[in-house]
């Protein structure tokens, strides 16, 4: 008695084959454009996430910072402008502009500035006590380097690299 094989068990090329393999390099070339993530700040968490520079949990979003973390193609969050500016003075980031650093907009918490060209305020009673705030430049008269430098010289930091 001979052995039946089924249809889609025969070696060769079928119709059925041929879509499956279409259908997966299809799926796999999309998968692969996917994969490298594009700086961009993304919304934050409120009490979902910490800071990845001082653990504390993100509470008001009006302080947050993110800095794009190319190595692991996500953003670093940060609950204070100047805990952003501690972390990226300690792996010399404040200054490479090809580095994406982004502040919230104390007006407007889910608009994001660009952390460089952003204007702030001092004296402001920010999460962990660095007392700057980004958002409009009628409002906010300090401009980055000033505002990181004095950040850096109250934490005693050797000095922005």
């Amino acid at each position: 008695m001979p052995i039946r094989i089924p249809p889609e068990t025969r070696p060769g090329a079928t119709r059925r084959r041929f879509v499956c393999m279409g259908l997966g390099l299809a799926v796999a070339g999309g998968l692969a454009g996917c994969s490298e993530a594009r700086p961009a700040p993304r919304a934050v968490r409120l009490k979902r996430e910490s800071c990845d520079h001082c653990g504390m949990p993100i509470g008001d979003t009006r302080f947050a910072s993110e800095i794009w973390n190319a190595e692991y193609g996500r953003v670093r969050v940060y609950d204070d402008f100047g805990c952003a500016v501690l972390a990226a003075s300690a792996r010399k980031e404040l200054d490479r502009a090809e580095i994406a650093f982004w502040v919230a907009d104390e007006s407007d918490p889910s608009r994001w500035l660009d952390a460089r060209t952003a204007h702030y305020r001092s004296g402001v009673a920010t999460p962990m006590g660095h007392g700057y705030a980004a958002g409009p430049e009628r409002d906010h008269p300090v401009d980055y380097v000033t505002a990181y430098t004095a950040i850096c010289a109250k934490a005693l930091c050797a000095g922005a690299t």
